[in-house]
Parts: C-alpha cells; sequence; structure tokens
C-alpha cells in the first residue's frame, strides 16, 4: 500500500511540474515578438556587394547579407565617393536615406581605419 502511495504522489508530481513548464513556455512565446522586416537602420556598418554597377552620378543596386537571418536582400545604393562601382565590388554602409543606402568603396573604409 505504500509503495503504491509513493508512485501516486512521484506521477502527481511529474504531472505539475510538467504543467508548470508547459505554462511558462506558452507564456514565454507569447511575449517574444516575432519580425522579419529589415530595418534599414540595421544595415549601417555592413558591406554588401554591387550588383548594378553606379557612381556619384547615378544609382545602383546592391546585396547585403543580413546577419542572424541567414538572407540576402537587394537595396537601391547612392554614393558620394568619385570612384565607380562595378560589378562584384564590395562597399561599405554608411548611411541611409529614404530607403536607400549611400555608401562608399571597401578600400575607402580600409583607408580610413588606418
Amino acid at each position: 500500500m505504500n509503495l503504491f502511495i509513493v508512485a501516486l504522489i512521484a506521477v502527481t508530481i511529474g504531472i505539475c511540474c510538467g504543467a508548470i513548464i508547459i505554462l511558462l513556455i506558452v507564456i514565454q512565446r507569447r511575449r517574444k515578438k516575432v519580425d522579419s522586416m529589415v530595418s534599414t537602420n540595421n544595415l549601417i556598418g555592413l558591406y554588401g556587394t554591387v550588383e548594378v554597377p553606379f557612381n556619384n552620378t547615378c544609382k545602383g543596386k546592391i546585396r547585403v547579407n543580413i546577419p542572424g537571418q541567414g538572407s540576402t536582400v537587394d537595396f537601391v545604393a547612392c554614393t558620394d565617393d568619385s570612384k565607380s562601382f562595378q560589378q562584384g565590388d564590395r562597399v561599405f554602409i554608411v548611411q541611409v536615406k529614404t530607403n536607400q543606402l549611400w555608401v562608399i568603396s571597401e578600400e575607402s573604409m580600409n583607408n580610413s581605419q588606418n
């Protein structure tokens, strides 16, 4: 009889603990905000690759790998740099204005760090 009571208490405690853990997981998931949208302000300081050539008189397109999401997104890019960017060049994002990324060349970035 004592063994039956101990087993019953153990099963009851196990079920209660499991229910509490499930409840905590549900509460945590409700609080977590899921947002798959890319905020352009989070792109400042990242590198991109030129897809459509451009210079300081015309716009182009760059592709940026978004860290933490494992995705790549294309953006319109502009520059004040006198250098002309060709397809495959790496650029550094310095500013965002009206959903356009303003970039400088990777060489300019490396020179300013030295």
